[in-house]
């Protein structure tokens, strides 16, 4: 069959299948047209799903007259475009092209048979042959080739781009890029033939700039245009050239001083909308641009960075200049001027007085007249300097003259030249001030203290001898004034100590060995170590720059000697021993290494009536360096009939307080000079051991007795009887009762001297870390506690208050180490020193007892004797009881809370019901959780609340110096405390320790959660005994305190005798934790006699326990851990777990679950089952991961309800729910609403917070708060508590609304709280519904009165005084309006 007939029978088929299909339209399978690559393969893609017989292409529409140029029968491929090689077929029935050309670019038509003269289909394809361009990208003629660039062109420059050489021809369009999109700008363009491609230009012949400095324009190939033949856009940005060294009008303006040599940085506003920005210089031109893909820079002297901040490297002054920022969206601009200057520093960072050099402070003797220069060199800008005499009264400005000098490296020098006048004070404080116009930089001021030639200050009394031991620290007391002055004279030094100006300190290092000294506030010098050397005559002048005051002392040195008791040759004993002498003979005794020099003395004590005698005593006396070593050689003669003489060695001098040493000796003779028998000489040696046992007896059954008798409450006449000779010589001596009150003062004040001088700020930190309590205590003030029916109105501003109160007893509560026992301490120290002003100054007698010492004790006066009274005093209970009637007294009880006995029938129990001490007022200092049961109803309840972020930086300021400010201030910053953490840090103890552990602390990562944080603190508390003694704590002991405490907050108690103590964990466990500071030791009781703490004859039984309760829970969480870990069952490990109290034990649940999260796992599902255990146990869940994140759904869900809180429910509770709302808060998770139900309570301390009635518990601002509701009946709002509500309503940000449910009150609500919700931004209604709940009123905010709807609230004619400015809701006339409500 030949091509002619093939074509016709396909013909034929193809009219056959258009009769067969019933005119359906067969739907195409090849898309048209299609694009193909000159030069490359190329496949005309027409894809069949269905099974094909065959497919026909032709490359002509024609099928009739041609024949196909390919075929594929049933799988058989033929024809001419086949057989050339120039074609191919898919079994899909797609073209292939081998390689594409020109001749291809045709229509080609497709004829598709399902099967053998079965019905077939056909369809035309048109291809298009493609030639991409010579680039990618069209070609900007600004840009020279590259796809984007910066250029400086004026509004009428044309600017044209061009792509070359594509087939088809290509349609290029300009756009302008903005924040909004590309923009349609003005363009005209064209198309160039060359042979079979072509070029296409798309021209701008005006630069939009619509009044803006910049643009960025786009050129690319129109969009949706196919074949698609640039990969890329091309860009320009730029800049007006007409505005490039001009400043935009109504730019902000920055004028910024940059120190010379560092690399600062420009900002610039770059947002999300901004497309372009640039950087240019006024006299220099563009420095550097950016866009969102590219930065260019056009000077190698700046760099640019990703926020497009400008940086100078190396600023110097050739860098001064004005330079612009400017950011576009593309339709408006935001420019920023800056104008630059740079300045230098000086070497020196503070002036320099002529007489000082470099010196910042220094002391110099001058008279009037003289010339006193001061200077600043080497800086730009000059500085101004003026000199001026400190005053109380502010800083007199003398008369100067100053000159300015222009150095050649365009730095400057300044001088101030003034003449000292003629003052009426022995010593004036000068200062040179230098002073920067515009605040460039800040320099110090530099301080000169002239003492003026012949004048000296006037001493009102002679010195006063201060003796320090050698190697010990000491402190000579002053005043402060404007300037307090220290000046010495000692063999080898006259020159200044150091001097304080207006509280700040200086130290005066005239030579190496005074950085030793310096001062404290208040004037006081502090001797580091003192040395024999440093004595000498120690002169201290105040005054206020129009008076001063002086004071002298003159410091001597002792030493110690050693060993620190005489030598007795012969004897071993210290103080006490016997000697056998065959006959007469000589004695000796020395000291060595004392000072200052003492005498000798032999002297008899018995024997002298048998003419026993001391002849011929020699002195040997030795100086050994600073210290003296001295021997007394004496013959003892016996006399005639001695057997036994009993002589004393005595050190003798002009202090004999110094020194209290002897030494006494029993001499027998055996033979020679003796005239009786012999014998009776072995019957005393053997009688003295007798006899010392008899009198141990003795002494053991008179401590017993007299410890019945204190802990008995016995009467008077009893203790007449039991005592004898105590009261009885004082009758027969017939001492008044002032001189009995003077005497019995004076031992309450030595005793309470000694606890007030060394307060530990770190427990077991050493003397390092030990200040007295004046020093460093923040009065944080008292709030009323609401827990019983209290109005929340008359908190204290300070703990002086509480003594000014009239009332007889006071219960002051707060949780451990919230400052309680600091409190009351301070109060014993105001009243030892009689300060001015506080109220003790005028009480007798001020009696602080420390409860936790008190075991068995069970009488108040027997206390008194017992815990604050030496050994020897002559007073007695009834003799106490005596003085203190009919006389003002006070009575502080400090930690009832840790009484041994509280729960027995005491004389304490009947002064808290006021059945005792009626007359006197009694402040019981107790924790929260633990408050006495019976009290009389009349006592004023307080509580002591957490550190307010005023007291938190007052106690740092005052506690600490100069630079530690600094690193403290920057710690709790690094830390970023959150609610969880800072939870912990408001008990003042752990604050404290955060404060002095500061610079332990600043390696440490940053805290996320409390046991992080304690850890922390172990930690440093436990590498003290590396650093100390060079060796690690050992675990086993760690362990074996662990289950100790465990133990004890399971109800052993928290609180061990020392004897017990140190049997369960051995003397090295316990002298391991004691010495670190983890356990406290009370006080060593000085009552005590040397031979009846040898004996084992004590009065009492002393108590050890951990610094903080919260660190026993520390310790007891690693011991629950191991059993929590261990434990295969749940009743195993809940067994412990029900004996813990997580109301009273919050801390130990927290830290078991940061240590462990087995025990965490554990804990939560125990909690979860509990009463009221949800919030808790979230917070606990904190603790385990670290990541607040993992309760963030649960918080969720608690903030969409009502979070309420009432009085019934639990401390813990409701502390739980106050965190949580503050961790939403920080989320920005909304808070539905908070209701307050009969609990609301003012917080004077906290004016922004709302507080709560019991527990001292308060919620700060919660932003995300939307509704607030605080419910309490009847109670009277002051003035006060309104603004407290009102001051937190409007921080709230979110807070639309506030009820004020069935309270009474003030008719006008204002003050600063009321002005800040005006200013809310997010409006904020104000309700009160009052008792009768029919009516609801509304705040006028405008004016600060109640409105019913249609109605104003009229102020009582007829209320009484009382409540002239409350609104009672029974009274209230409505004046009607029109509407008829």
């Amino acid at each position: 069959m030949d091509n002619h007939s093939v074509a016709v029978m396909i013909h034929m088929m193809t009219l056959i299948a258009s009769i067969t299909s019933d005119g359906e339209i067969q739907q195409s399978n090849c898309r048209s047209p299609q694009y193909l690559e000159m030069g490359r393969e190329g496949v005309v893609e027409c894809s069949h799903g269905q099974t094909v017989y065959g497919y026909y292409w032709y490359d002509t529409t024609d099928s009739s007259r041609n024949q196909p140029i390919i075929r594929n029968e049933d799988g058989s491929k033929s024809g001419r475009g086949y057989a050339a090689g120039e074609y191919d077929i898919q079994n899909d029935g797609s073209l292939v092209i081998k390689s594409v050309s020109f001749d291809h670019d045709r229509v080609y038509k497709l004829l598709t048979a399902k099967r053998q003269f079965g019905e077939t289909s056909e369809e035309d394809v048109t291809v298009i042959v493609t030639v991409r361009p010579d680039e990618d990208f069209p070609l900007i003629d600004q840009c020279s080739g590259d796809v984007s660039c910066f250029a400086q062109l004026s509004p009428q420059t044309a600017m044209r781009c061009i792509v070359s050489n594509s087939r088809p021809a290509i349609n290029l369009t300009w756009s302008l890029l903005t924040s909004d999109g590309p923009q349609d700008v003005s363009f005209t363009s064209r198309v160039l033939p060359s042979e079979q491609l072509f070029t296409s230009e798309a021209s701008i012949d005006e630069i939009p700039f619509h009044g803006n400095s910049l643009l960025l324009l786009e050129c690319k190939q129109k969009r949706d245009e196919l074949p698609s033949l640039l990969t890329e856009t091309a860009t320009v940005l730029i800049q007006n050239r007409d505005l490039a060294l001009t400043i935009p009008p109504g730019a902000q303006t920055i004028t910024r001083y940059l120190k010379e040599g560092s690399s600062p940085q420009l900002p610039c506003v770059y947002k999300e909308n901004t497309i372009a920005m640039a950087w240019k210089r006024v006299d220099s031109g563009t420095l550097a641009a950016k866009t969102r893909q590219r930065v260019f820079k056009m000077s190698e002297d700046v760099r640019l960075s990703p926020e497009g901040f400008l940086i100078l490297p190396d600023i110097n002054l050739r860098d001064e200049g004005v330079y612009i920022c400017s950011t576009n969206d593309g339709e408006s601009e935001y420019n920023v001027v800056y104008h630059v200057h740079t300045y230098a520093l000086p070497v020196q960072p503070h002036s320099l007085i002529d007489v000082c050099g470099t010196r910042k402070v220094c002391s110099s003797v001058h008279e009037a007249g003289d010339v006193l220069s001061c200077k600043v060199e080497g800086s730009r800008p000059f500085v101004n300097l003026t000199w001026s005499i400190r005053t109380s009264n502010g800083d007199l400005t003398m008369d100067s003259e100053g000159t300015v000098n222009n150095q050649s490296d365009g730095l400057f020098s300044s001088s101030e030249t003034t003449t000292f006048p003629n003052l009426n004070t022995s010593f004036a404080v000068l200062s040179c001030t230098p002073y920067v116009v515009g605040d460039v930089f800040e320099l110090q001021e530099s301080l000169l203290l002239v003492e003026l030639v012949g004048r000296r200050p006037s001493f009102k009394t002679p010195p006063i001898t201060k003796w320090f031991e050698r190697d010990t620290d000491g402190e000579l007391s002053c005043s402060d004034g404007v300037y307090t002055f220290w000046k010495r004279r000692t063999a080898s030094a006259n020159d200044s100590v150091a001097f304080a100006v207006n509280g700040g300190i200086y130290p005066m290092n005239t030579t190496d060995q005074n950085e030793r000294f310096h001062m404290r506030t208040h004037g006081t010098l502090v001797l580091n170590s003192v040395l024999v050397e440093d004595e000498g005559i120690y002169m201290c002048v105040f005054g206020d720059g129009f008076t001063e005051s002086a004071t002298m002392y003159d410091l001597k040195v002792f030493a110690v000697p050693s060993p620190p008791h005489l030598v007795v040759e012969g004897c071993e004993q210290q103080s006490y021993c016997v000697l056998e002498r065959p006959s007469d003979g000589s004695v000796v005794c020395s000291v060595h290494g004392i000072r200052p020099e003492v005498k000798l003395t032999w002297t008899i004590r018995s024997g002298t009536e048998n003419g026993a005698t001391f002849v011929n005593h020699t002195v040997v006396r030795s100086i050994n360096g600073e210290t003296y070593d001295i021997s007394l050689h004496s013959y003892l003669r016996a006399g005639r009939t001695a057997e036994k003489i009993t002589i004393q060695c005595k050190a003798v001098g002009p202090h004999p307080e110094l020194f209290d040493l002897s030494s006494t000796l029993d001499v027998y003779f055996t033979g020679g000079v003796m005239n009786g028998n012999s014998n009776m000489a072995l019957f005393s040696l053997l009688l003295i051991p007798l006899a010392i046992t008899v009198v141990s007896i003795v002494i053991f059954i008179k401590v017993k007795c007299k410890k019945r008798r204190e802990t008995s409450g016995i009467s008077g006449k009893d203790e007449v009887d039991w005592v004898g000779e105590g009261s009885s010589m004082l009758d027969r001596n017939d001492t008044s009762m002032d001189q009995q009150l003077e005497d019995f003062v004076l031992e309450l004040r030595n005793k309470y001297s000694r606890w007030c001088a060394n307060v530990h700020l770190v427990p077991g930190g050493g003397r390092q870390q030990q200040q007295s309590i004046d020093q460093i205590y923040v009065d944080n003030g008292l709030n009323v506690s609401g827990s019983h029916n209290q109005s929340s109105a008359g908190s204290l501003r300070s703990y002086e208050d509480l003594f000014r109160l009239e009332v007889k007893r006071v219960l002051v509560e707060a949780d451990a180490g919230y400052g309680k026992s600091s409190m009351v301490l301070k109060a014993a120290d105001d009243w030892c020193k009689l300060k001015d002003g506080s109220p003790l100054k005028e009480v007798h007698i001020f009696i602080l007892l420390q409860m936790k010492s008190l075991k068995d004790i069970t009488s108040f006066y027997g206390a008194i004797v017992k815990s604050l009274l030496p050994n020897d005093t002559k007073f007695t209970a009834p003799m106490i009881e005596r003085l203190m009637k009919k006389r003002k007294v006070v009575v502080g009880l400090d930690g009832f809370d840790e009484y041994p006995e509280r729960g027995k029938e005491t004389d304490f129990k009947n002064i808290l019901s006021g059945d005792m001490l009626q007359e006197v007022q009694v402040v019981l200092l107790t924790r929260t959780d633990c408050l006495p049961t019976t009290l009389d109803s009349r006592t004023r309840h307080f509580r002591l609340s957490e550190f307010s972020d005023g007291a938190r930086q007052n106690y740092i300021h005052k506690s600490v110096e100069g630079h530690q400010v600094t690193a403290v201030s920057e710690l709790l910053e690094k830390f970023s405390v959150s609610s969880i953490i800072n939870n912990l840090l408001r008990v003042p103890l752990f604050f404290t320790m955060f404060v002095h552990l500061t610079n332990e602390l600043r390696s440490a990562e940053t805290i996320v959660s409390t046991t992080s944080l304690l850890e922390l603190f172990m930690k440093i508390f436990e590498k003290r005994l590396k650093e100390k003694e060079g060796r690690d704590l050992s675990m086993e002991h760690i362990a074996l305190l662990s289950k100790t405490a465990l133990e004890g907050v399971e109800g052993e108690g928290i609180a061990w005798p020392k004897h017990s103590l140190l049997r369960r964990l051995g003397e090295g466990c316990f002298t391991d934790f004691v010495h670190i500071g983890i356990l406290v030791e009370e006080e060593e009781d000085e009552n005590e006699s040397v031979i009846e703490r040898n004996l084992g004859v004590t009065n009492s039984t002393r108590y050890v326990k951990f610094t903080h309760k919260i660190i026993c829970e520390w310790y007891a969480a690693r011991c629950l851990v191991k059993y929590l870990e261990k434990s295969k069952f749940v009743r195993g490990y809940e067994r412990h777990l029900r004996k813990l109290n997580p109301f009273e034990l919050q801390y130990l649940y927290k830290f078991a679950c940061g240590m462990s999260p087995v025990a965490a796992k554990r804990i939560i599902q125990y909690l979860e089952r509990g009463v009221n255990g949800h919030e808790f146990a979230l917070l606990c869940q904190v603790e385990e991961t670290g990541q607040i994140e993992t309760i963030t759904e649960d918080i969720k869900k608690i903030c969409k309800e009502s979070v309420s809180f009432f009085e019934p429910s639990s401390r813990l509770q409701r502390a739980s729910k106050v965190q949580l709302l503050e961790i939403a808060s920080q989320l920005e998770i909304p808070i539905k609403s908070v209701f307050f139900d009969r609990c609301y309570a003012f917080f004077e301390e906290f004016p922004d917070s709302l507080g709560m009635q019991s527990g001292g518990i308060r919620i700060p601002p919660l932003a995300t708060l939307k509704e607030l509701e605080i419910y309490s009946p009847g109670h009277k709002m002051t003035k006060e508590e309104c603004n407290n509500i009102l001051t937190f309503a409007s921080k709230c940000d979110a807070l639309v609304e506030l009820r004020l449910s069935k309270t009474l009150q003030p008719m006008v609500m204002g003050g600063d709280g009321l002005r800040a919700i005006r200013a809310k931004t997010i409006g904020c209604t104000l309700m009160w519904l009052p008792e009768n709940d029919k009516l609801t009123y509304l705040l006028e905010q405008d004016t600060g009165k109640w409105k019913l709807e249609g109605g104003r609230i009229e102020k009582n004619s007829d209320s009484g005084s009382e409540e002239t400015d409350l609104l009672n809701p029974i009274k209230i006339e409505v004046e009607r309006e029109s509407t008829g409500v």
